[in-house]
């Protein structure tokens, strides 16, 4: 996956690079904003020259979008400016007014801010301002493209964007024509899709020049996709080849994460037996030293709970699923906790300790009502109703009653 990041990260590089455009759309879809942002931002991270102005500000109308920008952009500068006063250094100049002026149309604010922003480069005309413009939500695409093309539009010989890239989310269903056909202004869609991940990580995998733990580094990835897509042979090996490797070097927490990804193949083959074996092997590791992995320890106990309530071992069950919420508690997992403690229950009254069933029910509706986690609640009070209902505790199974009422109201 190092690949696929690297290529789109030189991709946006060799734009801010050159000298021909002015802008770029970067055509994404709101899935993969996060990963754009993050690889723009480590652009940024390794330019001594640039700055970058990044906004994610949702679009609704020009006016509104405008006036974000350069209310955001006014804080950072401000941030800036006490920052340079606190430290004894030449300051950068004042917002000049008419950027701020509420006269002012869209445009005229977003050029003017933009260009004002050369005026803060490290070195004067040494190096570029990029602006982003990445709305994560786009209300009216025509009227952002019609924005953004307007503020992109110059002149020559002297255009006014000199010293200035432009960045702009694009639709990927394709832009407007007022964007579409403006001049000077590059389209680029990097394919982030599982499938050019997946090709990425197995380029990795396969290419010999690199270091061996680097190729292994994209297997958990590699081997939970498989199993997502249930290619469980493939997922095996994968797992398999995680253990040869890490097992030796005394990783236990990836080795407790492979034995754990290879019960779960198992399980989903339908041979119980070996899935059983695999995870309480992973125990081993997961719980090794006096600083565990809590992550990867309770996965591993929370699957073996559940594989003990599919073959109707509920002592074992309850013993699993009380680990299992105390380490919820310890890795402030409260889903995890809740329902750990509504399996419990489960094993409880399956082996006849019902009053103990009911606590661990109250105690997982009291954290689930907590945080306000409203079907957990719904549950575990259903349940309790049920069992006050059979014990003859007819006013407590009514009280429960109306607040299942309410609570599916609600």
């Amino acid at each position: 996956m190092q690949k696929l990041l690297k290529e789109i990260s030189d991709r946006l590089r060799a734009f801010v690079d050159q000298r021909d455009d002015v802008g770029l759309v970067l055509v994404s879809p709101a899935a993969e904003a996060a990963p754009l942002l993050k690889i723009l931002e480590g652009l940024e991270d390794a330019s001594a020259s640039d700055l970058y102005w990044s906004f994610t500000d949702n679009f609704t109308d020009a006016v509104a979008y405008a006036n974000a920008i350069v209310n955001a952009f006014a804080t950072k500068h401000e941030v800036v400016r006490l920052a340079m006063q606190k430290e004894k250094m030449t300051q950068w100049p004042p917002i000049p007014p008419q950027i701020l002026s509420e006269q002012a149309s869209p445009v005229q604010k977003l050029r003017e801010v933009a260009a004002f922003s050369r005026e803060l480069l490290p070195v004067p005309n040494g190096g570029n301002n990029v602006w982003i413009y990445f709305p994560l939500e786009i209300a009216d695409q025509a009227a952002f493209s019609g924005l953004m093309a307007a503020v992109l539009r110059h002149e020559f010989p002297f255009p006014w964007c000199h010293h200035l890239r432009f960045i702009i989310r694009g639709d990927p269903a394709g832009e407007p024509p007022l964007l579409a056909s403006s001049a000077r202004v590059q389209r680029y869609q990097p394919d982030l899709s599982m499938d050019a991940i997946t090709r990425s990580m197995e380029e990795e995998l396969a290419d010999e020049s690199l270091p061996l733990q680097e190729r292994m580094a994209p297997l958990p990835i590699m081997a939970g996709n498989d199993f997502a897509q249930a290619r469980y042979p493939e997922a095996m090996e994968k797992y398999e080849l995680l253990l040869r490797y890490h097992a030796p070097n005394n990783n236990f927490a990836m080795a407790a994460f492979a034995l754990n990804g290879m019960g779960e193949v198992y399980e989903k083959q339908g041979d119980l037996e070996r899935a059983n074996e695999s995870y309480e092997a992973a125990l081993i590791p997961a719980s090794h030293g006096e600083n565990p992995a809590i992550p990867v320890l309770l996965n591993v106990v929370l699957n073996l709970g559940n594989l003990c309530v599919r073959q109707a071992r509920w002592e074992d069950g309850e013993a699993y699923f009380d680990t299992a919420q105390q380490l919820a508690t310890v890795a402030r997992n409260a889903p995890a906790k809740i329902g750990s403690l509504e399996k419990r229950g489960v094993c409880q009254q399956q082996q006849g300790k019902n009053e103990e069933a009911a606590k661990s029910w109250h105690d997982g509706a009291v954290i689930a009502a907590l945080v306000e986690d409203v079907d957990s609640c719904r549950t575990l009070l259903a349940r309790l109703e049920q069992y006050y209902s059979a014990a003859g505790q007819t006013a407590k199974a009514h009280e429960l009653q109306e607040q299942v009422a309410a609570l599916c109201a609600a």
